[in-house]
This record gives structure tokens, sequence and C-alpha cells, in this order.
């Protein structure tokens, strides 16, 4: 057995016992009644709320590409992005989609490093995003009253770190300076790889005011994702006041960014029993929050079949 497979094997192992701790946690017929009636309507707008979210995403990812050097035809930027979101639901693996984004465009355009690097500053500026927005609520939440619990408090800890890579990427005066320290602690395979990426990232440096214009997109798109949760929570009945839409914009972040922890198979388990132990602090009941958080990731499962459908068509000639 290989590392990757052993790898692979616990990953599998920590999903199944979580989900076998949710089956005897709570009684099954209690959570299918939150499944009873749903008001398909709004389910809907959710999974419409998401697809914009997805264009947009989209959109960031083109930008970010074109910035770099590649002259890459949109509809081409398209269909990469939506099959690597059916990727990353359907394949055991949360990155399954940026490997095919990059091998998939790499290939073609002879630049697998240029694409990656694109990539990453892609994945580093959504991540910043949501944790900007979401402790941009926080703090208006604590003005008004609001109360979160401390455990919001690790954004703080997340957005640092997502900073301080930012920052060894595109500093002109630290991020050159990274390949020959990994030599001197005798990384030269590693440096030699850092050196080519720091490159790389030269492209986007002279140009705040571009980065600036990327990180506001991915504001928004994050700020979809997010409603699309309080859209699917009416879809299904559940009632939200203000103030709970309010902790929810934090808490979902939160939940999003623990996700983002390579520890099961695509979240699988993982998702609703942190759903559990975090959601409670906006007034959910633990049967509600699993509902709303199972339907929200079947939302985007649902949506990320058009990339699947594009995958199985193959690129038009």
């Amino acid at each position: 057995m290989t590392r990757r497979d052993a790898v692979f094997l616990l990953r599998g192992v920590v999903s199944a016992l979580l989900v076998v701790w949710l089956m005897l946690r709570y009684d099954l017929p209690e959570l299918a009644e939150a499944f009873v009636s749903p008001r398909w309507p709004l389910l809907v707008a959710a999974l419409i709320v998401y697809a914009v979210s997805a264009f947009g995403g989209a959109i960031q990812w083109s930008w970010i590409l074109r910035a770099s050097g590649l002259q890459i035809a949109g509809w081409d930027v398209r269909r990469a992005y939506f099959v690597g979101l059916f990727f990353n639901n359907f394949l055991p693996t949360n990155v399954g989609g940026d490997a095919y984004k990059i091998i998939d465009l790499g290939r073609r355009e002879g630049r697998p490093l240029r694409v990656f690097c694109a990539t990453f500053l892609d994945r580093l500026i959504g991540l910043s995003a949501l944790t900007f927005l979401a402790l941009g609520v926080a703090a208006a939440a604590r003005v008004a009253g609001i109360e979160l619990p401390r455990v919001v408090l690790l954004l703080v800890a997340v957005l640092l770190l997502l900073l301080l890579v930012l920052g060894l990427l595109l500093s002109r005066r630290v991020g050159p300076h990274v390949p020959p320290l990994m030599r001197r602690l005798h990384l030269v395979r590693l440096s030699r790889q850092t050196e080519r990426v720091v490159e790389e990232f030269q492209r986007y440096r002279s140009r705040p005011r571009w980065l600036a214009a990327v990180f506001a997109l991915s504001l928004g798109v994050q700020a979809l994702r997010i409603t699309t949760h309080l859209v699917v929570a009416a879809g299904l009945g559940i009632t939200l006041s203000g103030t709970q839409m309010v902790q929810l914009f934090v808490l979902i972040p939160l939940l999003a960014v623990s996700l983002t922890l390579p520890v099961t198979i695509n979240g699988i388990g993982l998702r609703e029993s942190v759903s559990v132990h975090l959601l409670i602090y906006a007034g959910l009941g633990e049967t509600s929050a699993v509902a709303m958080e199972v339907t929200a990731y079947t939302v985007q499962a649902v949506f990320s079949l058009y990339g699947g459908l594009l995958f199985w068509r193959g690129r038009p000639r």
C-alpha cells in the first residue's frame, strides 16, 4: 500500500466514524422530518444564487489568468472552472478540481506552473475574502450587541496566516529571500520550486488596484455563497431572525474554513459534525443545522453536475 492509499483509507475511516456517530446520536426519522415539506421555489432560488456565485468565481479566476499573461478564451476558462467544481464534489479529494484545472489548461497553454500559481492565488484570495467578510460582520455584530462564540477568533489567526502567505509571495523585499533561506536549510529541491513560484507571482506585485478589484469581486462571490445557506434554510421552513442571519454570516465561513482540513473525504461527516456544534450558537436546533448544511451541499453538488455534463461532452472543436 502506497502512502497516498494509506492517507485516503485513513480519511475514509474518519468520515465513516463521523457518519456512524451522527446516526447513533440523532433519531433518523426526526432528521428526515426536516425534509418532509420543502419549499421548492426557495430551494430553486438557492440554486440560482449559488450559480451566480459560481459564475463570479469563474470570472475571478479568468482575471487572474489573464493578469499572468495567459490569453485564454473565456469559454475555456469557464468550462475548466465548472468541470473543476464537478470534480471537487464527486472525486474523493478536495483538490481534485484544482488539479484538473491546472493539468487541463496548463498542458494546453504549455505553462502548468503559471496556471498553478494563478489557481493558488485564486484560492488564497477567496479564503482571505471569506474570512475578512466574516470578521467584518463579527465586528459589526459586536457593536450591535449580538453574541458570538469565542471560537470565531480563530478566523483572525486564519486571516493573518493567509496574509502572511500572500505577503511572502507578493513582497519584493521578502519573497526573493525565501529560496536562499531554504537552500541554507538544505531544502534544495523545494527552494528551486519556491523560486519559480516567487518569480511567477512577480507578475501581480505591481498591480495593487487590480488586486483590490479582484478582492472586491471575491467578497461578492463569498457573500453569495453564504446567502445560499440562508435561502436553503428558508426553503426547509427554518425561520431565521435578523440576528440569526448576522450570526450565520460569521459561523458559516468558520464552518467552511474547517472543511479545508484534509481529514475526511469531501468533508463527509465533518460538515455535519461541525455544523451540530457550531450553528447552534445561532439558535438553530441540531437537527435543523444538519439539515441545512446537507441541503446546501446538495444544492452545490446539483449545480456542479453542469460541469460533469461539460466534461462528458468534451471540448468543442
